[in-house]
């Protein structure tokens, strides 16, 4: 079987992880709805590897007119990827890694601003911006768990007519002063 890396982070199966964190249960058709660019053989390909891989999971089926329907659901406690995970991949496969959820981050603002108009951008709230902190090895723990803190406390709410979704991405890049590999 693959590493959980390389199923998470291919760029279809991404983007349907991301679209079932955001609307907590799909069925297939709703997820082609959602991802129309996706075809149907090939969201199903994508679903049974997730499936296998347990990163997604069947939550609850009906039976439609003699066929069954399957609603999915994220599997949050296995999508984090361990230490284990982390030490065990090359850097080569890391740089590989990022430049997929680069392209991800790519498509969906490629999607948003191709389809809106810019006076839109401020009060649909789409910003760009990188800051650099200096912390301490101490600071940048305290730091990591605030901001955990406030991810999870907004990811928990609710899908609703007055919220809509939006995407985050935080990237930690540790610049000069920090050890390098020699």
């Amino acid at each position: 079987m693959k590493k959980k890396a390389d199923m998470m982070l291919h760029p279809i199966r991404m983007r349907i992880i991301q679209t079932l964190l955001t609307h907590q249960r799909l069925t297939v058709q709703q997820l082609i709805d959602e991802l129309k660019d996706v075809p149907q053989a090939t969201m199903y390909r994508h679903l049974k590897q997730l499936t296998e891989a347990d990163l997604i999971e069947v939550v609850e089926t009906n039976k439609i007119r003699g066929t069954i329907e399957k609603i999915y659901s994220v599997r949050k406690e296995n999508i984090a990827l361990s230490d284990e995970d982390i030490n065990g991949t090359p850097p080569e496969e890391h740089l590989r890694f990022f430049m997929t959820y680069q392209a991800n981050l790519l498509k969906e603002f490629e999607n948003y601003v191709m389809n809106h108009q810019p006076e839109q951008y401020k009060e649909d709230g789409l910003g760009y911006w990188q800051t650099t902190f200096h912390l301490s090895g101490e600071e940048m723990q305290e730091f990591g768990e605030a901001l955990s803190t406030v991810f999870q406390k907004f990811s928990k709410l609710e899908p609703s007519p007055e919220r809509h979704a939006r995407t985050i991405a935080s990237i930690f890049i540790p610049q000069k002063g920090t050890e390098e590999k020699k």
